[in-house]
């Protein structure tokens, strides 16, 4: 039964390239396609392709009573990384790649160009940065602006507008989305922001894990972006501790990124050549979380993340650093993991260690991954985004008109 209320509107999804592989990406698409699903599966047919379009060259033509778009700065690639429903259409801004803030005006007017044209009344800013962008555009449109913070606001990853962003989000935004409670309440205490903010967590990914945990497995496997926020480097030194002692075991790490010539030459510097591998970007995560031993995340800091969830959902064993936020949310630690102090590469080699040595801990852990998963489900988040999209204003048709004319 179709539950989202008989209004029009246009929900867009404002990302700075929703084509890429990383873990904001890819929960954006989780919850964008779920919504789909969700509004317009019964009695709405939503014309359109999945194809991008230009924003400041495009008009609809015609209202169907809910829709849902991406519209990114700019697609890099034809193709998303991830599957997008065939009836959310894409738009990117610009035609090139763009990056930073050196073409702030032109942004926020295009942005302006697209709300106005698309007749969108909820952007739901999918990094909190792009809020630079949208909170101008809320005050020559009206448009509601959801803030979704995917890092934690004690962090400021590389980006020196974030924190003077997340300030004006808290007076100027008409909901903040956190993914964590202890986030939310940091938020609050903060920012003293009178806005309402919301902890809606990311959903566990849907994965096909292997009929039995593989406890005879002897790969360890991490994942993700090679940078600085990652931790690989502190990771390298582990494996250093663990890896010379025990020539049976691997380590793998999936992911590129630009500290991929440090990371090589650490690992050779250690030793670790043909042992610890950057195996690059992969189509097959869940063949790869299949055939391993254990999960490590060695994070500097998190929101709440993707491939640790990926991670539970096959069952494996997890050490993950204790940093701000997430890994304390999805790991509880000595019944499916280890959370370990934050970026103490001795604690962590002795925790990841304690797994390798150890085959019926690891089953332990495996058995009990699951038992605290129920906050993670993907039906009762989407509900939670569901009830807070329902919960802002539509424009009316003279409001429209207005915001037609300027």
């Amino acid at each position: 039964m179709n539950t989202a209320p008989r209004t029009s509107r246009h929900i867009a999804f404002f990302s700075g390239d929703i084509t890429r592989s990383g873990g904001t990406e890819r929960v954006a698409t989780t919850i964008a396609n779920a919504l789909v699903a969700r509004y317009v599966d019964t009695d709405v047919n939503v014309a359109g392709t999945n194809a991008t379009n230009t924003a400041d060259v495009t008009t609809i033509a015609g209202e169907p009573p809910v829709r849902i778009s991406f519209v990114s700065l700019f697609e890099e690639h034809d193709d998303p990384c991830f599957p997008i429903d065939e009836r959310i259409r894409r738009f990117a801004l610009y035609p090139f790649a763009v990056h930073g803030v050196w073409r702030y005006a032109a942004t926020v007017a295009k942005l302006f160009s697209f709300v106005r044209r698309q007749q969108v009344d909820v952007l739901v800013d999918i990094d909190g940065i792009l809020d630079l962008y949208a909170l101008p555009v809320k005050r020559l449109t009206g448009v509601s602006v959801v803030s979704w913070e995917h890092f934690n606001c004690l962090t400021n990853p590389d980006v020196p507008y974030r924190e003077l962003t997340r300030r004006w989000a808290a007076r100027r935004a008409d909901r903040i989305v956190t993914l964590t409670d202890t986030d939310r309440a940091l938020y609050e205490r903060r920012f003293a922001t009178r806005r309402q903010v919301v902890a809606i967590p990311n959903p566990m990914p849907a994965v096909t894990p292997a009929p039995t945990y593989d406890a005879g497995s002897r790969l360890i496997l991490s994942a993700g972006r090679l940078t600085r926020q990652k931790g690989f480097d502190l990771l390298v030194d582990v494996a250093a501790r663990v890896l010379p002692d025990r020539p049976d075991w691997r380590w793998v790490i999936l992911g590129d990124g630009e500290d991929r010539p440090m990371l090589e030459r650490r690992i050779a510097d250690a030793g670790l050549d043909g042992r610890l591998t950057l195996a690059g970007q992969t189509d097959d995560m869940d063949g790869w979380m299949r055939r391993a031993a254990m999960f490590v995340l060695t994070s500097r800091y998190e929101g709440l993340p993707m491939v640790l969830l990926e991670a539970k959902a096959h069952r494996l064993p997890i050490a993950a650093f204790d940093c701000p936020t997430g890994p304390a949310d999805i790991v509880t630690d000595g019944l499916n993991g280890w959370l370990v102090d934050e970026l103490s590469v001795t604690d962590m080699a002795r925790c990841v260690a304690s797994l390798m040595d150890d085959e019926e801990l690891r089953r332990r852990f495996a058995r009990h991954a699951l038992d605290d998963a129920r906050r993670f489900d993907r039906d009762a988040i989407v509900t939670q985004w569901a009830a807070l999209l329902d919960g802002l204003p539509v424009l009316t048709r003279s409001a429209r008109r207005r915001r037609h004319a300027r």
